[in-house]
């Protein structure tokens, strides 16, 4: 910056060997995990009454039905296995309903019902399912998606996520995905600024379809389709 606009350079500037940036980065990272975040993060969050999906993770020993009632004697129509993270539109009387961009990726027919039973305790058999908050995402549209300063198509876009991105998030609502700090920072979003990720555009943006599903972190194995496995 200083050699183009003209700026003298400095005369002794230490060196940044890679256990300082290290360090650094590290710094950075604790900082970012301060309790003063979720002030940041969460703000333009939508509204407490916006529907949006839930995801639930697979801690039954053994493989966990689908069934096309809620009820423990109706037909099978897909498998759970376990460590498995499905996503789910609502859950009724320990039962939960899973989302149609699953039901898309199990193949389910439209004519079936795609219940889960969360806990067996009546059937003997333990906690089935168990509420899970996905922290790393993963651009899956074709194009890149806009990280939009409140939860809304009608609010300005801040920065971009490229196709096949993988980022990390601070929390889910209503069909949103908010960027964590340590994100934000990478990207130099203001304090004053949400930073909000849509995750499906099926029914919000002109039918774009799913933009962004579940990841594994970077540097480990992606998990296969039909849920994350975690």
């Amino acid at each position: 910056f200083g050699q183009w606009a003209g700026l003298p350079e400095e005369a002794h500037a230490p060196k940044v060997t890679p256990a300082m940036a290290a360090a650094t980065k590290e710094r950075d990272r604790e900082e970012a995990l301060l309790p003063l975040d979720d002030a940041v993060v969460l703000q333009g969050a939508p509204g407490p009454d916006t529907e949006g999906p839930r995801w639930y993770r697979v801690v039954f020993d053994k493989r966990v039905t689908v069934r096309k009632f809620p009820d423990a004697k109706a037909s099978p129509v897909a498998f759970l296995e376990r460590g498995e993270v499905v996503e789910v539109s609502d859950v009724q009387k320990g039962w939960a309903n899973l989302s149609q961009w699953e039901r898309d990726l199990r193949d389910i027919t439209e004519d079936c019902g795609s219940w889960g039973l969360l806990g067996g305790s009546s059937l003997n058999l333990g906690r089935l399912l168990e509420p899970y908050t996905p922290m790393w995402w993963k651009v899956v549209f074709e194009s890149r998606v806009a990280v939009r300063k409140w939860a809304s198509l009608e609010a300005p876009s801040i920065s971009w996520l490229e196709p096949g991105e993988v980022f990390e998030s601070a929390g889910s609502h209503g069909g949103w995905v908010a960027l964590s700090m340590a994100e934000r920072n990478a990207r130099d979003i203001s304090k004053d600024c949400g930073a909000w990720v849509l995750l499906d555009g099926s029914a919000k943006a002109k039918g774009l379809g799913r933009l962004i599903q579940i990841s594994a972190p970077p540097g480990h194995e992606e998990a296969p389709l039909g849920g994350a496995e975690l």
